[in-house]
């Protein structure tokens, strides 16, 4: 399929630990770009498992792109596949890419365009911080209205390769906390985990966030 000129979304799944690669083969028969698997863990407090959540705290997080075009069937297929209509059996969430660079270097840029009015009310929170950090992230977003998060540890594939995450190095000794928040919550988050984690001052990690525009399986209990 020719990507070029089309809307790209980046796909995003969160499931029990062995899943990862089931949803990477069933992504390829629909025509996905790839997929990377990365492993994860969920949050410990029961609290915090209506959002980003199960009871199993191993996780793998499938991430790939896909042309607009194809994001109902995937949520479709993803959702019957993996059961994502009901509760903790796993998350998806999708965001929109402005342009994305393939295998073989060729560019594709994306002409994304928001449709109607956007009635998801979900952003995703990334910090980047030095291994054993991350249950002070958590601790600092849930002070400020957090109900959960997914821990991603930065490990590359081999003993000379770093993990990357939107083309940011990940050293072996980083974790990464993806955070889903409501939107109205997502500065407080924000502003809690940088004063949590004297933020400004240098090495002291990174957080960017970015906007989502489509999501299934969070339930508020």
């Amino acid at each position: 399929m020719n990507f070029d000129g089309n809307s790209l979304i980046l796909f995003y799944l969160i499931l029990d630990f062995g899943k990862g690669s089931s949803a990477l083969k069933l992504s390829k028969e629909l025509g996905a770009i790839g997929g990377t698997i990365f492993l994860g863990k969920g949050t410990v407090r029961t609290e915090w498992l209506n959002v980003l959540g199960a009871f199993d705290l191993r996780k793998e997080i499938f991430i790939t792109i896909i042309d607009e075009k194809l994001e109902d069937i995937f949520y479709d297929k993803m959702s019957r596949k993996f059961n994502l209509d009901k509760a903790n059996n796993g998350i998806a969430f999708s965001m929109p890419l402005k342009y994305c660079l393939n295998l073989k270097g060729s560019k594709h840029v994306s002409k994304f365009q928001k449709k109607g009015v956007n009635n998801v009310d979900y952003e995703s929170i990334f910090v980047i911080v030095d291994k054993g950090i991350s249950g002070n992230v958590l601790e600092a977003a849930e002070s400020a209205g957090s109900t959960g998060g997914t821990v991603i540890h930065g490990r590359g594939s081999g003993t000379q390769e770093k993990a990357k995450l939107f083309n940011i190095e990940i050293e072996p000794e980083k974790d990464i906390v993806l955070i889903l928040s409501k939107v109205e919550k997502t500065e407080s988050i924000v502003n809690a985990i940088g004063e949590r984690l004297n933020i400004s001052e240098p090495s002291n990690g990174i957080i960017f966030v970015m906007g989502v525009s489509r999501t299934l399986g969070l339930y508020n209990e």
